[in-house]
């Protein structure tokens, strides 16, 4: 097998040396689909996207949104210190809104006069049953007793309390009050600050990070321009809130954000690249040949996976910056082959080839089984980052091998490209740790076996006291200057208040199931412990009805009975009589769900129509829905819920989908990391055939994980969904520079150890820079997880780094000196002293 790529590689760079400007075309040539495929590559950004299609909280979720009128919620703001005028901005506005395309607009509340009317009319349903009843003892007393003075039965002399339109108007009162208390805004709209600041809810179908929300701003935006509001009032000015413009501006940031980030880890990664050759060719070839390695790859993602998601999005940047890293061995060692050992471009491009292929694929090989390991995860967080990771690690090496060479060699019938800085810049990286793994060899080397020590013991902490991420804030994007429309949201939620806000969305099949449903969720809250309360309020469109109507209705008819009996014995005033009627109509009737207004049922409404089938679950007061914690809690209360009957209900929304996130990390991330080491190690060794320069890269690699972790421990640093791809990632990549140390020095000796970090240590370090550089990018995001996942993946390079380059090279020097002596000799040196 080695014989036939080594026969194949000579083949190609002898075509790569006669015909470069044929492969470079074809190279061309495959970059046109490829970029045709990146044209519709889209970034999903809900956590859904990062579980399976099949676990039941988004299979819920998603039967949720399907069946729900309005997804989201855009709010329109306007502020004057001029009342009128906002009211007049709200009655000439809402009827042009109400004017919008179907597919915009699903309805529009401007204020709570219909619900404030229907209050009204219906407040004596309203009335609390226990007030009912003892109003209905009170008239009932009064009438038997003037009826019993009258007829001179009279056998208490104690007066009751007269039938005034007071006494009616008062116990009624109440229960219209608490309805305007629940009933947000002031006069009928949603007008608050003191009447300083005004509100337009528009419900829309949009769902959430819907870029089509700026196309709804645009055009509310033109119908509020052409009211000339300004000229009426200089302080009037308007503004956008609600979540589906905030959302549409998180996923605005995040698609900006991933560009950024794309870019600047780009353009660090050529920087390290031209610092270190010190050549613009040099700087020209990798640039296009780890960029088209980069559109392969994400020609390849859409083809197979069809979309980025939040844990994928940020991959570019860790592409190039590990993708590179096979093309810097490469060049570093066709630039020695021709400035040291002074050899034609055909041979220093077949020695380059055939010295590097090996040791490159090696350390492509354990990269790729560390990013494999993620595969094997029904997490597709994690399963899409290693299929994505892999191919780009397979694909920038094959354009390593048969486009970087080809470039050489076109670059090279311009100019020759023997001599140069690399020399003199490329020992730099290499030297300083040299000097000190030969100055300090001793010393560092028992340095290395005492911090494997001390940091596995804050290894095994770090993982026995829970290394999970529990705060959401520290993963979700980072508001360091917050939008208009962030800033107007909880102004804004002071005003309209509603049912929805904050609450998550329960569906049920039945209008029937919803009453079960509520008393079992209110079984489930009322028996837990105080500090463990799962949820808080639990509002059904049963909730907004009056409550024991039949009773009622029996109770207010004998009221309205004796009231009319006693009018006719002069009991009650024509006065008193008039106000009780305006309080107490004759005609009573039960109030039903079409007769609730539209503001009130609007947030139960499914999209065919049907009203009460949608009930909300709110947090617990006092508890933060960025605790995960306490999601954890809020989901296994709701998660499913047996009725009575046998059905089954399902609760879905945010705390059952990051529940069922984490525990799918904890399940899966165990086994991922076990695959990735052990898949290291099979490479490895492979990689070697098994001699002890494989056992001392391992070593190596081990050192420098237990760095990392124990890092992570010392400085406090959580895992989460993101950030725990950098320890397979660490494990896959952090094996590259210990390979191919040990690979170089099998093929130098003991006497070339020297030369072998000078020379491939230099390029190792190069390498470590580039991906250093790709990570670094990542620590500019303004996205929590992202930025977590740049410092720990640095962590992890910085680690493997300094353990290949000032660890590894210590330990041989003192084998090395030790066999001089004849005191101790490294077996498998690979040469014979």
């Amino acid at each position: 097998m080695v014989k036939f790529i080594q026969r194949t590689l000579t083949r190609l760079v002898a075509l790569q040396v006669k015909r470069p400007y044929v492969i470079l075309m074809l190279a061309l040539l495959s970059a046109v689909p490829a970029a045709a495929f990146v044209r519709h590559l889209e970034i999903k950004t809900g956590f859904s996207e990062l579980l399976p299609d099949d676990t039941p909280s988004v299979v819920e979720m998603r039967r949720v949104s399907g069946r729900l009128s309005s997804m989201s919620v855009l709010a329109v703001t306007a502020e004057s210190k001029d009342t009128a005028l906002l009211k007049r901005f709200v009655d000439e506005l809402t009827p042009k809104l109400r004017k919008l395309p179907p597919d915009l607009l699903a309805g529009v509340e401007d204020g709570p006069r219909e619900a404030e009317k229907f209050f009204e009319q219906n407040k004596h349903l309203y009335a609390g049953l226990d007030e009912l009843k003892s109003l209905h003892d009170k008239i009932i007393s009064r009438y038997d007793w003037e009826v019993a003075r009258a007829t001179d039965t009279l056998l208490d002399d104690e007066e009751p309390e007269p039938i005034t339109a007071q006494s009616v108007r008062g116990t009624f009162q109440k229960s219209l009050d608490k309805a305007k208390d629940a009933t947000p805004g002031s006069d009928g709209y949603y007008i608050g600050e003191n009447g300083h600041l005004a509100v337009i809810l528009i419900r829309t179908p949009l769902r959430a990070m819907d870029q089509r929300a700026f196309e709804l701003e645009n055009q509310v935006e033109r119908l509020i321009e052409e009211g000339h509001y300004p000229s009426a009032a200089a302080d009037f000015k308007y503004g956008f809130t609600g979540n589906l413009v905030t959302s549409a501006e998180e996923y605005r940031d995040i698609t900006r954000d991933l560009t950024e980030v794309g870019i600047a880890g780009g353009v660090l990664v050529l920087l390290v690249v031209y610092l270190f050759f010190f050549r613009v060719r040099a700087l020209l070839a990798l640039g296009f040949s780890i960029a088209l390695g980069l559109l392969w790859t994400l020609a390849f993602t859409v083809v197979t996976i069809g979309h980025l998601n939040t844990a994928t999005g940020f991959l570019i940047s860790v592409i190039i910056g590990n993708g590179i890293n096979a093309m810097v061995i490469y060049m570093a060692r066709f630039l020695e082959a021709r400035r040291e050992q002074l050899l034609s471009m055909p041979e220093a491009l077949k020695t380059a080839s055939l010295d590097t292929w090996s040791a490159t694929l090696a350390a492509v090989g354990v990269s790729v089984m560390s990013y494999s390991a993620l595969m094997t995860t029904q997490f597709r967080g994690f399963r899409h980052f290693g299929i994505i990771g892999a191919a780009g690690m397979l694909l920038c090496w094959v354009a390593t091998y048969t486009v970087l060479p080809a470039i050489l060699s076109a670059f090279e019938r311009l100019k020759s490209s023997q001599g140069g800085f690399s020399e003199r810049l490329g020992g730099l990286y290499a030297k300083p740790f040299i000097w000190l793994a030969k100055r300090y060899a001793g010393p560092l080397a028992l340095f290395g076996l005492v911090s494997a020590l001390g940091m596995g013991v804050a290894t095994a902490a770090y993982f026995i006291y829970d290394p999970m991420e529990y705060d959401l804030t520290h993963i979700r994007n980072e508001n360091k200057t917050p939008s208009s429309a962030q800033e107007l949201s909880s102004r804004m939620a002071k005003i309209v208040g509603g049912v929805n806000q904050g609450g998550r969305a329960v569906l049920v099949d039945r209008l029937e199931q919803i009453k079960p449903l509520v008393t079992e969720l209110e079984r489930r809250r009322d028996t837990a412990p105080d500090d463990l309360k799962p949820f808080g309020q639990i509002v059904s469109v049963y909730s907004l009805m009056p409550g024991d109507q039949d009773e009622k209705i029996q109770l207010l008819t004998e009221i309205r009975d004796r009231i009319d009996r006693a009018r006719k014995r002069k009991l009650v005033s024509d006065e008193d009589y008039q106000e009780i009627e305006k309080n107490l109509p004759a005609n009573l009737k039960r109030v039903e769900l079409g007769d609730l207004p539209e503001l009130v049922v609007s947030p139960f409404r499914e999209k065919n129509g049907t009203i009460g089938t949608i009930l909300y679950v709110g947090p617990t007061k006092g508890r933060s829905v960025n605790d995960l914690h306490y999601l954890e809690l809020w989901a296994d209360s709701m998660r499913e819920i047996q009725l009575p009957n046998g059905d089954v209900i399902r609760g879905t929304g945010d705390p059952v989908i990051f529940a069922d996130m984490l525990t799918t990390i904890a399940r899966d991330a165990p086994r991922v990391t076990l695959l990735s080491v052990l898949g290291t190690a099979a490479v490895v060794l492979f990689a070697f055939r098994g001699r002890p320069g494989g056992w001392v890269a391992l070593a190596t690699l081990f050192l420098g994980l237990t760095w990392l972790v124990g890092a992570l421990y010392l400085m406090s640093l959580k895992l989460n969904f993101l950030n725990y791809v950098a320890l397979p990632i660490a494990i896959g990549v952090g094996s590259d520079y210990a390979i191919n140390v040990m690979k170089r020095r099998e093929l130098e000796g003991n006497e070339g150890i020297e030369r072998a970090f000078t020379e491939t240590g230099g390029a190792v370090v190069a390498c470590s820079m580039t991906t250093l550089s790709g990570y670094a990018a990542l620590m500019f995001s303004v996205n929590g997880a992202v930025h977590s996942m740049g410092i720990t993946a640095a962590l992890g390079e910085l680690a493997t780094q300094f353990s290949a380059m000032l660890v590894l090279p210590a330990v041989l020097y003192w084998f090395a000196r030790r066999a001089k002596k004849g005191t101790l000799t490294l077996a498998g040196s690979g040469a014979t002293e």
